[in-house]
């Protein structure tokens, strides 16, 4: 993040052994903080859940929203749903000889807070579909009859359709 201040972040230091539960709201601005030019916006309730035990935390963590994107085909503002659950486990002692894991997270003893800021921004990023575009037929009007029109869709004639016209006037001529 390029600002210092942190939106997602769990007080383990003063936690009672128990389930707790934390709410937060993302909007476009934590975006921003990361630098993503990508998500314009976004309106997503996050839902941290932690079972602390003695000597790790079972963190729970959904989110559920909308992220806003530019439509890949006419640059519009388009709404993308996210309902996302995830699981992290944080551990206070590394074991020798342990496999790294995605869902496992390591952090000293002494650490009096759970910074869950950069696992929420990937696990919101990563569900951001690799082809952004509005449903057939929803994309803006003006944009998409302006592409038809650079393209040369509505001048379209049959002879300059079939990749065999030229080969025919090749004919005539040599004849």
């Amino acid at each position: 993040m390029e600002g210092n201040e942190s939106l997602i972040v769990i007080p383990i230091g003063g936690l009672s052994a128990g389930r707790h539960s934390f709410d937060f709201d993302v909007d476009g601005s934590f975006f921003k903080a990361f630098g993503n030019r990508d998500i314009k916006d976004a309106s997503v309730k996050v839902n941290v859940e932690v079972l602390k035990e003695s000597l790790y935390l079972g963190v729970v963590c959904a989110m559920k929203g909308v992220l806003v994107v530019e439509c890949d085909r006419c640059l519009d503002d388009l709404p993308i749903d996210v309902d996302i659950t995830r699981n992290l486990t944080v551990k206070f002692t590394a074991v020798d000889g342990e496999p790294e894991d995605d869902e496992v997270l390591v952090l000293d003893k002494g650490e009096s807070e759970l910074d869950l800021d950069q696992f929420v921004y990937d696990h919101l990023c990563l569900s951001v579909p690799i082809k952004k575009v509005h449903p057939e037929g929803q994309c803006n009007a003006q944009m998409m009859a302006k592409l038809r029109e650079l393209s040369g869709e509505d001048q379209e004639d049959k002879e300059t359709t079939n990749p065999f016209s030229g080969l025919k006037d090749l004919l005539d001529k040599k004849n």
